[in-house]
C-alpha cells in the first residue's frame, strides 16, 4: 500500500539575537497537516523514484514586509529497512552587512520533525511531503533553504542521510527611505535678522513617497516669536532629491534650527532614523553626515 502524507502546522519564527537585519519585521514560518491519503502502489519501479528531493521553491518579493515570502516543498521516500523518516528545515539568511549565511533556528526551524503516523516509511511506496513557507522577511537580505533528510532503521540505527539546498532568494527592501541629507544656510541681503535655509530632502529608497510634510523648527534661542514652518511635498520619486527652502531667524551658535521630513511618519519608510537634521552650531553650509535632532 502506497501512502502519501502532507504536513502542515502553524509555528512562529523569531529572528535570532544579533541577526544583522535592517528594519523591524520578524519572519513567520508555517509547516502546513493538510491531508493523509492512501493509494495502491509499490512493487516494481518504486525504487526508481528519488528518495528525497525539493520542489516548488518560491521566492516572492514585495513592497510590504508581510508579503515577502520564501517557500519550499520537501518530498521523502523510504530506503530499504526504514522504520522512521525525519526531516529538518533550516532557513539560511545573509543580510546586506553580513559576510556569510546564518541559520535561523527559531519557530521549529532547525529541529528534526517526523510524520504524525510513526509507521509512515515502513512500506516501499510511502511518500512524505512537507511544505514550509516563511513570510514577513526582513530585507534587504538573501535567503535559501537547507533541508536535511534521515532514514532510521531498527534499533534507531541511521541508515542514510542527505542534505539538499535551494537556489538563493534575494529580498530587496522596496520601501521608500526619506532623509534630510544637507542644509545650506544663506544670508538674506538687507535682512540681517533672517537667513535662508535650503534643505536637500532625498528619497534613497526603491519606491516613490508622498505626500509628506517637511518642517522647519527654529532653534530655541531664536529671537522673537519664531514658529515652526511646514511645507508639503506631493511626491518624491525613488532616488530623487528635492530642495526645500525656508526663511527663518538668523542662525547662531545658540539658535541652530532643525529640518524634519515626514515628522508624523505618514510614509511607510524603511528607516526613520535619518529623517531629521540640525544645522551645525556655527551655522555653516552642512553637507557632511547628518546630525540627528534631539
Amino acid at each position: 500500500m502506497k501512502r502519501i502524507m502532507l504536513i502542515s502546522m502553524a509555528v512562529v519564527l523569531s529572528a535570532p539575537a544579533g541577526a544583522a537585519f535592517a528594519g523591524s519585521s520578524v519572519p513567520r514560518a508555517a509547516l502546513a497537516v493538510d491531508s493523509e491519503t492512501t493509494s495502491p502502489g509499490g512493487g516494481a519501479g518504486v525504487q526508481a523514484q528519488p528518495r528525497s528531493h525539493l520542489a516548488g521553491f518560491v521566492c516572492h518579493q514585495a513592497l510590504e514586509p508581510a508579503d515577502r515570502l520564501v517557500s519550499v516543498r520537501a518530498v521523502m521516500r523510504p530506503v530499504t529497512g526504514t522504520q522512521r523518516m525525519q526531516m529538518r528545515f533550516e532557513l539560511l539568511s545573509k543580510s546586506s552587512t553580513a559576510n556569510a549565511f546564518v541559520a535561523l533556528h527559531d519557530g521549529g526551524l532547525g529541529s528534526w520533525i517526523a510524520p504524525a503516523d510513526p509507521t509512515l516509511g515502513q512500506r516501499p511506496g510511502d511518500v512524505w511531503i512537507v511544505s514550509h513557507p516563511v513570510s514577513d522577511l526582513p530585507a534587504p537580505a538573501v535567503y535559501r533553504y537547507r533541508v536535511s533528510f534521515r532514514w532510521i532503521g531498527a534499533g534507531g540505527h541511521i541508515l542514510s542521510t542527505r542534505t539538499r539546498q535551494t537556489a538563493k532568494c534575494f529580498e530587496p527592501e522596496l520601501r521608500p527611505d526619506l532623509l534630510v541629507s544637507s542644509i545650506a544656510v544663506q544670508p538674506i541681503p538687507d535682512k540681517p535678522a533672517k537667513d535662508q535655509y535650503v534643505a536637500a530632502v532625498e528619497n534613497k529608497g526603491l519606491s516613490a513617497a508622498g505626500p509628506f510634510a517637511v518642517t522647519f523648527a527654529p532653534g530655541a534661542a531664536s529671537a522673537g516669536a519664531a514658529v515652526t514652518i511646514t511645507k508639503t511635498v506631493q511626491r518624491l520619486d525613488a532616488g530623487a532629491t528635492r530642495d526645500i527652502t525656508f526663511v527663518g531667524p538668523a542662525c547662531t551658535a545658540l539658535s541652530a534650527p532643525a529640518v524634519v521630513v515626514d515628522p508624523d511618519h505618514t510614509v511607510d519608510e524603511y528607516d526613520y532614523a535619518d529623517n531629521s537634521l540640525t544645522v551645525a552650531g556655527t551655522c555653516p553650509a552642512l553637507t557632511s553626515a547628518p546630525v540627528l535632532a534631539p
